[in-house]
């Protein structure tokens, strides 16, 4: 069978990334010669899927890549069946059935060394270019000793097989991280990987089980004897909070907040859930609304939407664009993004998922077939857009339509911004591994290995926007001259206390000032409207005055604030999860006057 060029060397980056490559900038693997050398040479390069291998000596050579032709790609080494046994320090056994695979090999082998001795050196010398040896700088390859050096290696195996040292060699289980597919696709190994290096971890790997979302980190660390180990299974947010229950996972990745009867079932075991101490927000992701990249739409509300994936809108043209059938796809049921989606789209706006909807586990499975259908449409996290289109989304009719960015995002001013946590349960000792692991994800260096893998870091951006001049004149007026920060602070729902997030964005606004000084802060609280405009500037500006607090206990000089009540909503007023996002508090920053004056010149 035959794909594209392009898509070989997407699923090529997958390989190489779970064999323990850096993550790869493909547009520069894809134009930069001596960017691929460098990726390749770090990789044994005979261990990988002849599917590849065959594209190896294009990638090696300096013409430009060509990745719209079509190539052959072979068919997919069959995995082995789940459900064999695990190698831990506490089992220390081996896995079944390696002297029957010896055996097997040896007979195959006596096969190939009695067709050598028939049909000589151009025999050989095929099957060692099938196997992918190669001799490049090295000494040539003597083929008429291949048959001795295979059965050697087979002797090795058979050495291994009756007990050999490698065969034995124990794996300890540090921690268990189950849950969000959104996270643990690509977000969480990223996130293992760095912080294992960074405690000094040798020959971290990702090493692909027999199931696609399941996954193990595996390292050795000074000192220990043992084969280090992290559990990593990716099934949906729910099945993290399912694993915490019965004991089976250790932290939980969700892409939605825990829901409160979850958090309920789960009290008496671990505290309370939801609390600053156990709730960690580790990155933002835009929940974006894909078509096909020759889509002529390029924005909707998300009544829009709710009567797209519905079924309620069966053909393009009924909303302007071409005469070509919407085809629906979907996140599966375990995936925190279909209940993101589901509360923020089609709950919302009283409807149901129509019953024709494809439903997907992976990710860059659902991204990858709506590139591909011209009358396809999905949603996904940021990061798995890839190759489709993400539209603008307003959140009511006649609203401005926002697109997803970085910075749309990282204020939640996207209408379908969503927060991603791992939950810890307050059992965890401090010095645990996972404990440790929750500490490095959400540090300054873990939130720039968030924003390298797609996501949206919460490390704090100084951005100067471009305000619309439908915006109110007052505001307009206020924020002339000044640059917003990249956060928003928001409080519990019916609440003045900040949220878990704002907490911990406290800490982060206080090291931007340390590393920006001369820079005057002023702050810009906001309310729903409900009740009487009055009324809420009056809300609006407590808002922000509890936030000035906050901020001045830590050091940090306040120069103005102000409320401007319900002007400048960012979401729709007629529901509870809009008003609460209008409920914020802006942080914007002015240079001292010899600043200024630079920036004139």
């Amino acid at each position: 069978m035959n794909t594209t060029f392009f898509d070989l060397l997407w699923q090529l980056k997958q390989e190489l990334e779970l064999k323990g490559a850096d993550t790869i900038d493909m547009p520069t693997f894809i134009e930069d010669l001596e960017y691929r050398r460098q990726v390749l040479k770090n990789i044994d390069l005979k261990t990988l899927n002849p599917a590849y291998r065959q594209i190896l000596p294009e990638l090696l050579e300096g013409s430009k890549l060509d990745i719209t032709r079509q190539v052959r790609t072979l068919p997919p080494v069959k995995k082995p069946r789940a459900g064999g046994p695990v190698h831990t320090v506490e089992s220390g056994r081996k896995g079944p059935g390696i002297m029957t695979g010896v055996f097997i090999v040896l007979f195959l082998l006596v096969g190939v060394a009695a067709l050598v001795e028939l049909t000589g050196d151009k025999v050989a010398s095929d099957l060692v270019s099938t196997a992918g040896i190669k001799g490049g700088a090295q000494e040539p390859v003597d083929e008429t000793s291949v048959p001795t050096a295979l059965v050697s290696a087979v002797a090795t195996l058979a050495a291994a097989g009756s007990g050999g040292a490698e065969a034995t060699v124990p794996t300890e289980t540090l921690f268990r991280l189950h849950g969000s597919n959104t996270i643990g696709e690509t977000l969480a190994p990223e996130l293992l990987k760095a912080f294992w290096r960074q405690q000094g971890a040798q020959s971290v790997r990702v090493e692909q089980s027999a199931v696609e979302v399941e996954r193990d980190i595996l390292f050795s660390l000074p000192g220990k004897t043992a084969l280090q180990r992290v559990e990593l299974k990716a099934h949906g947010s729910s099945t993290g909070f399912k694993g915490l229950l019965s004991r089976d996972a250790d932290l939980a990745m969700a892409s939605r907040r825990i829901k409160d009867k979850e958090k309920t079932r789960l009290a008496p075991l671990y505290g309370d859930l939801s609390s600053v101490r156990t709730e960690h927000v580790v990155g933002m992701d835009g929940l974006a609304i894909i078509v096909h990249p020759r889509n002529p739409i390029s924005s909707l509300s998300t009544a829009q939407l709710a009567r797209l994936f519905a079924g309620e809108i069966r053909n393009w043209k009924q909303l302007g664009g071409l005469d070509e059938p919407v085809r629906i796809y979907s996140r599966d049921e375990n995936s925190g993004t279909w209940d993101s989606f589901k509360s923020m789209v089609l709950k919302k706006h009283g409807v149901k998922l129509a019953a024709t909807a494809r439903r997907f586990e992976s990710s860059m499975e659902l991204s990858d077939r709506v590139s591909q259908e011209q009358g396809a449409i999905g949603f996904i996290g940021l990061p798995y857009v890839l190759r489709a289109k993400a539209l603008a989304v307003a959140d009511e009719e006649g609203a401005l339509p926002v697109f997803p960015t970085t910075f749309t995002v990282s204020t939640e001013d996207y209408p379908l911004t969503r927060r991603l946590y791992m939950y810890e349960p307050m059992t965890l000792s401090l010095n645990s591994p996972a404990h440790q692991f929750i500490s490095f994800v959400t540090s300054e260096e873990g939130q720039d290995i968030v924003r390298k893998s797609g996501f949206i870091s919460q490390n704090i951006q100084r951005i100067q926007p471009v305000l619309s001049d439908e915006l109110p004149q007052e505001y307009l007026a206020l924020t002339q001259g000044g640059n917003r920060l990249s956060l928003n602070f928001r409080f519990n729902s019916g609440t003045f206390d900040l949220d878990n997030k704002a907490q911990r964005d406290l800490e982060r606004v206080i090291r931007f000032f340390e590393k920006n000084p001369g820079q005057r802060a002023f702050l810009i609280g906001f309310s729903d409207s409900t009740g009487q405009p009055e009324h809420n500037r009056k809300l609006s500006l407590q808002r922000a005055q509890i936030v000035r607090d906050q901020l001045l206990a830590r050091g940090i000089n306040v120069a103005e604030v102000h409320g401007l009540g319900a002007l400048a909503p960012v979401a729709s007023n007629a529901t509870a999860a809009g008003r609460e996002r209008n409920r914020r508090v802006e942080v914007w920053v002015r240079g001292n006057t010899q600043d200024r004056t630079q920036a004139a010149r």
